[in-house]
C-alpha cells in the first residue's frame, strides 16, 4: 500500500542491540519509537508540501477558464442591483454592514411591537401551538392543502383556493378557519378531518385572538434590548471554537491579551482564519451534509472510501466554494485515493444519482427532495420526475425508473379517501437530463459558463455555480451564518420552503458580497466574526438563538469540539490504533482502506464488524468513537443531515465521568503535560489559575480557587519525591510484538490479544 512506513528495513551492527533504518546517506534514523516519529513527522511534511504544490499545479491549469468565470460574476453584479446598506439607526452601533443590516431591522420590528394588542392570547404561547399541532401538518409550504397555509400571516389572511380567507381580524364569525373547526366531524368541510377535534378552550383562545384583530408578530420578542459585548475571555474561547474547533491554549490567550485593546479582536480573527485546524473544524460539518461514509472494511459497498481526504485538501487550501462545488458535482478523479470520484460510489440502491440529487440540492440549494425520491413530495414542491431530471444529469445519460423507485398507488383503492401522496411518473419512464429549478436561474444562460457543456455533470455544476443563480450563493453564506450564529437567516437551511428570511436584505447583500470576493468562504466568516452582531454577550436565560441575534445564547458544544479540546486542554496525545483492519496490507484496496492514523476526532469512522467478529474491534479507537457518539457523531452516515440532534441524554455525564477516554485524560502519568504543570515550582494559587485558563479560558472565582486549594493543600509542598533508580531498573526483556490484522483476525489468539 502506498503508505509512509509500509515496508521498512533496519539494521543493527554487530555486537550492539540498537537498530537504525537503512540509508544510503549518512544520516542515522534509529529504529524506535521516537526515531522513528521523528523521521515519519519529517517526511509527512515534505509529502504534505509536495501534494500542496501538485494541487497548486493541476489548479492552475484551469486558471483560464476561472478567470473568464470570474469575469462573468463582476459583469453580473455590475449588471444587476446591489443591496443598499442601510443607514444606522439612532442610538446603535456597528463594526461592520452586519450589523447596519441586522440594527436596522432591530429597530423596524422595534417600532411595530410597539404597536401591539395589550389584551388577548399570547401569539406563540397560545395560539401558534395549536396551529402547530392542529394545522401545519397539512397547511404548510407550497403543496397546503386547498392552497391555504397557515405557517404566514399573509397566506393565512388571504385563504386559499375557496377565495375565502381563513382569518377575518376582528371578526371570528367571518374566519373560514373557525367554521370549519366548529363543523359537526362527519361533515365533509370539518377540520381537522382526521385525528382529534379542536377542544372548547383551544377554540376559546382562537377566538379571541381573532377577535383582538389577530396580531400574528414575526418573532417572539417582548423585549428588544441588545446585549452588550461578550468580555475579551469569552470572545477568544467562542472564536477558536467556531473556527479551529479547539479551545484556545494559554499561550494563544496571553497572545490575544498582549494585542492592543482597540485591535484585539479583529487581529485574533486574521489569526484563526490562517489557522490549518479551519479545515478539521469545518471536516464533520461537510462529512454529515455531504453523507462522507468511508467503511475501511468493503469500502466498494454503499460507502465513499477515503473522499473525506479530497474535502480535506479542499479546505486546507481554502478552495473557493464554487470551485469546491464543481468538483464534487465532476466527480472525477480517484476512487480510492482520496478524489471526488468517491462521492459517486456510495449508495448503490436501483438509482444511486437520484440520492446524490437530494443530496446536492439540499446542500447547495436549500431545496428538499427525499420524499421525491419514490412519488411527488406531500409537502413540498418537488416533483419526483425533477429529481429524476437531476439524478439523470449527474449520471451523465437519461434515466428509467425502475418499479422499486415508485409506490404502487393501488394500494391506496380500499382507504376511502384520498391519497397524501400522489405518483406522476409512472415506472419505465425515461427521464432525460436536464435542469429541474428554473426559477433559480436560466439554464442556456448558465450554460455559457460550462468548461464542457457536452458533460451534463460539468452543465450542472455551472448552472448551480453560476453567478446567476442568487440562490446559491445565499445558501452558502447562509450555511457559514448558521455556523457562526447558531441560527440561519433562513432556518432551517437545507429546506427553504419551511422558513422565510429573517433578513432577506442581508442575506442578499451577503450573497452578493461572497461572489464579489470569488467565492471565497473566509471572507464572509471574517465579516461574520467581526461584526457586533456575532460578538455579544450571552444571554442564559434564551434555549435557542434569538433571530434577531439580541443576544448570544448558550450553545452546546459539538461532539468533535469537545473530544478535541479534551485532548488540547489536558495536552493528551490524540493516539488511537490506526483506523484500518488491514495494517499488514494483505488486501487489496478494493477490499479494505486505511484511514491513517488519526489526530483529530473527524478522522474516526465505524469499523462495523466488531460485534460479529471482537478481534477487529479496535478499543482505542472505540473509546474516543463512544464519546463522540453519545454527542449526536455518527460513525457512518447513510443519508445527509445539516443539523445534528442536540438533545442532551444521560449517558453524556456517565460516559464523561466513567469513560475510558476520560479517564486517560483526567488520570495522571509520566506521559501527561498536566504532570509536568503540577511539578513546577509555583504558589497553588498559581497553580489553580493556570488550570482554570488551561481548561475553562477564564480565571476562577475567589471561592472557586479558596476550594481547590484548600482541596490540594495537603502534601502539596512535599509533592515531589526523589527516588534513587538503578539503570536497569526500567530495563525490559525485548518480545515480539503481536498484533492484529486481518489476515489472522480469525486466529483464537486474536480475540484475547484484543480483549
Amino acid at each position: 500500500r502506498p503508505e509512509l512506513g509500509e515496508a521498512v528495513i533496519a539494521w543493527s551492527k554487530q555486537g550492539t542491540d540498537t537498530w537504525q533504518l537503512l540509508s544510503p546517506s549518512t544520516i542515522v534514523v534509529h529504529y524506535t519509537d521516537a526515531g522513528w516519529r521523528a523521521y515519519e513527522s519529517k517526511h509527512l511534511k515534505n509529502l504534505d508540501e509536495m501534494d500542496t504544490v501538485a494541487r497548486a499545479d493541476k489548479r492552475h491549469e484551469h486558471d483560464a477558464y476561472w478567470k473568464s468565470r470570474r469575469d462573468a460574476a463582476v459583469k453580473y453584479l455590475t449588471e444587476t442591483r446591489d443591496e443598499a446598506v442601510p443607514v444606522l439607526p439612532a442610538g446603535y452601533t456597528a463594526n461592520n454592514a452586519i450589523d447596519q443590516f441586522v440594527s436596522s431591522r432591530i429597530s423596524q420590528l422595534a417600532m411595530q411591537n410597539q404597536s401591539a394588542p395589550k389584551a388577548g392570547p399570547d401569539f406563540f404561547k397560545q395560539v401558534r401551538p395549536i396551529l402547530e399541532t392542529r394545522c401545519l401538518d397539512c397547511h404548510r409550504g407550497v403543496n397546503a392543502k386547498g392552497g391555504l397555509a397557515l405557517d404566514e400571516s399573509v397566506r393565512a389572511l388571504k385563504g386559499g383556493k375557496s377565495k375565502l380567507p381563513a382569518i377575518v381580524a376582528r371578526h371570528a364569525d367571518e374566519s373560514e378557519m373557525l367554521r370549519r373547526v366548529l363543523l359537526k366531524e362527519d361533515d365533509d368541510e370539518a377540520m381537522p378531518p382526521k385525528g382529534e377535534r379542536l377542544r372548547k378552550d383551544e377554540i376559546a383562545i382562537l377566538t379571541s385572538w381573532i377577535e383582538q384583530g389577530a396580531y400574528w408578530p414575526e418573532f417572539p420578542i417582548s423585549d428588544f434590548k441588545v446585549a452588550g459585548s461578550a468580555d475579551d475571555l469569552s470572545f477568544i474561547r467562542r472564536v477558536y471554537l467556531d473556527t479551529v474547533g479547539v479551545i484556545p491554549t494559554v499561550a494563544e490567550i496571553n497572545q490575544f491579551m498582549a494585542d492592543p485593546a482597540v485591535d484585539r479582536r479583529k487581529m485574533a480573527v486574521d489569526r484563526v482564519l490562517a489557522d490549518v485546524r479551519w479545515a478539521d473544524h469545518w471536516m464533520g460539518y461537510w462529512q454529515d451534509v455531504l453523507a462522507e461514509n468511508p467503511n475501511i472494511l468493503n469500502p466498494t459497498l454503499n460507502n465513499t472510501g477515503p473522499f473525506r481526504w479530497w474535502i480535506y485538501e479542499s479546505l486546507i487550501d481554502n478552495k473557493p466554494i464554487d470551485l469546491f462545488v464543481t468538483e464534487l458535482i465532476r466527480m472525477r478523479g480517484s476512487e480510492r485515493f482520496g478524489g471526488p470520484a468517491g462521492f459517486a460510489v456510495a449508495s448503490q440502491n436501483d438509482v444511486p444519482m437520484a440520492v446524490k440529487g437530494t443530496i446536492v440540492s439540499t446542500a447547495f440549494l436549500g431545496v428538499e427532495m427525499k420524499c421525491a425520491r419514490c412519488h411527488d413530495a406531500p409537502s413540498h414542491k418537488s416533483t419526483q420526475e425533477e429529481l429524476f431530471q437531476l439524478a439523470s444529469m449527474l449520471q451523465q445519460k437519461p434515466i428509467t425508473v425502475p418499479a422499486s423507485s415508485s409506490v404502487p398507488m393501488d394500494r391506496f383503492h380500499n382507504l376511502g379517501r384520498k391519497p397524501l401522496i400522489n405518483v406522476t411518473l409512472k415506472p419505465g419512464t425515461t427521464v432525460a437530463p436536464k435542469w429541474p429549478f428554473a426559477e433559480f436561474c436560466d439554464a442556456e444562460v448558465a450554460e455559457k459558463l460550462a468548461e464542457n457543456a457536452t458533460d451534463t455533470r460539468d452543465l450542472l455544476a455551472a448552472t448551480i455555480t453560476s453567478p446567476t443563480n442568487e440562490r446559491f450563493a445565499q445558501v452558502m453564506v447562509n450555511r457559514i451564518w448558521k455556523r457562526f450564529m447558531g441560527r440561519g437567516i433562513v432556518d432551517p437551511v437545507d429546506d427553504w420552503e419551511k422558513s422565510k428570511p429573517t433578513h432577506r436584505e442581508l442575506l442578499r447583500w451577503l450573497g452578493r458580497e461572497l461572489v464579489r470576493q470569488n467565492y471565497d468562504v473566509k471572507a464572509i466568516a471574517r465579516l461574520i466574526l467581526n461584526s457586533m452582531a456575532y460578538q455579544r454577550a450571552v444571554d442564559t436565560s434564551l434555549h435557542e438563538a434569538s433571530p434577531l441575534y439580541l443576544a448570544a445564547y448558550p450553545r452546546r458544544i459539538a461532539a468533535e469540539q469537545l473530544v478535541d479540546s479534551l485532548f488540547a486542554a489536558t495536552g493528551k496525545a490524540f493516539y488511537t490504533e490506526e483506523v484500518s483492519l488491514d495494517i499488514d496490507g494483505s488486501r487489496d484496496l478494493g477490499n479494505s482502506i486505511s484511514l491513517g492514523q488519526a489526530r483529530r476526532a473527524w478522522m474516526l469512522t465505524s469499523t462495523s464488524n466488531e460485534r460479529d467478529r471482537p478481534s477487529l474491534n479496535l478499543p482505542r479507537v472505540s473509546a474516543v468513537a463512544d464519546v463522540l457518539t453519545a454527542f449526536g457523531w455518527r460513525g457512518s452516515r447513510q443519508d445527509s443531515i445539516s443539523q445534528r440532534d442536540e438533545s442532551p441524554n444521560s449517558l453524556q455525564p456517565a460516559i464523561l465521568a466513567n469513560g475510558t477516554m476520560t479517564t486517560w485524560l483526567s488520570t495522571l502519568s509520566d506521559d501527561h503535560p498536566l504532570t509536568e504543570l503540577v511539578l513546577q515550582d509555583r504558589p497553588l494559587t498559581a497553580l489553580v489559575d493556570h488550570l482554570f485558563m488551561q481548561l475553562l479560558t477564564r480565571h476562577p472565582t475567589q471561592a472557586e480557587s479558596d476550594k481547590y486549594v484548600q482541596y490540594l493543600k495537603a502534601g502539596y509542598e512535599k509533592r515531589i519525591v526523589s527516588l534513587a533508580v538503578s539503570e536497569n531498573a526500567h530495563a525490559k526483556p525485548r518480545v515480539i510484538t503481536h498484533y492484529v490484522s486481518w489476515s489472522n483476525h480469525l486466529d483464537p489468539a486474536a480475540t484475547i490479544l484484543r480483549q
